[in-house]
């Protein structure tokens, strides 16, 4: 069973800064720069929505909420008005583990429930999710069908994309750093691009959105550079485009290591550019919504 969506969905990505450290194979990051997301792209990202008038789903790292409950609390605090205010709240993971498609069954069930436990807190009512580095599978997908979860999206249906994160994890590796993605995982970049109903799991799939042919993929690192991809973006009849916190991240005057500014390409282009980009786009689409608000649940 399949459904054809129009309009316009997104969705965002929390990973804080320890994530793209993980990818690159860099030291962790200070204290300092581990806020960075939650503190600075997070206010970011809810002002251009607020002012658009656009609603997203925000995948949310359990173990970055966590650790900013036990804080100040300012994430948590915008990650609950957020919620109040029409943004649905989603399950990224708790530990955010690049290999949690690997865990044996009882222990991804413990690190989900984990997560979905804190977004409770704020009032939350979690009802989809998305796997670390998009790698899921049939038993990964099974506990989090046994939350009650009305939806996956984790599937990227782009092989270039795969194509291009095993250049990029050899390259580390010629560089003598050892990336934690997965090399493994093809089936989670190939697929339907429409949302479909997977029977053997009980939830719906809701891919991220890919061009025509190519199947480039429609995620903010890519679309809010310009070019033909952002094109590509304004024309679709449907689009589910993917963010990152990191895609509204300063360069400029955020606390990132010069190290990751060098190899993360959406930190190369001023933030007002990808500022008014993502404007535009959200304005001449005629706004934006979440994924449960498409869905209608």
């Amino acid at each position: 069973m399949t459904t054809e969506l129009r309009g316009t969905i997104l969705s965002v990505d929390l990973d804080d800064l320890a994530c793209y450290h993980a990818i690159h194979g860099l030291p962790p990051p200070t204290p300092e720069q581990a806020d960075v997301v939650l503190g600075r792209c997070l206010p970011r990202l809810l002002r251009l929505f607020g002012e658009t008038g656009a609603r997203a789903t925000f995948f949310v790292v359990g173990r970055d909420l966590e650790r900013d409950m036990n804080g100040h609390g300012h994430g948590a605090a915008l990650l609950t008005l957020a919620a109040q205010s029409g943004h649905e709240l989603a399950n990224h993971s708790y530990s955010h583990a690049y290999d949690l498609v690997d865990w044996p069954s009882g222990q991804v069930y413990r690190d989900l429930r984990r997560c979905d436990d804190l977004l409770r807190k704020l009032g939350a009512e979690p009802r989809g999710f998305r796997a670390p580095g998009y790698c899921h599978d049939e038993l990964l997908l099974q506990q989090v069908g046994a939350l009650g979860y009305r939806y996956d999206s984790s599937l990227l249906p782009s092989l270039p994309y795969y194509a291009a994160k095993l250049a990029a994890m050899a390259w580390i590796r010629v560089r003598g750093r050892r990336s934690q993605s997965r090399a493994r995982g093809l089936r989670s970049f190939v697929g339907p691009a429409h949302p479909y109903y997977r029977a053997d799991v009980g939830m719906w799939e809701v891919p991220i959105s890919v061009s025509p042919l190519l199947r480039l993929p429609m995620v903010g690192t890519f679309v809010l550079r310009g070019g033909p991809l952002y094109r590509e973006a304004l024309r679709l009849p449907a689009l589910h485009l993917e963010l990152h916190a990191l895609d509204l991240a300063d360069p400029d005057n955020d606390p990132i290591d010069p190290a990751l500014r060098k190899r993360q390409p959406e930190l190369r282009t001023p933030l007002e550019q990808r500022l008014a980009r993502l404007r535009e786009l959200i304005k001449r689409r005629g706004g934006a919504t979440s994924i449960a608000a498409a869905f209608g649940s």
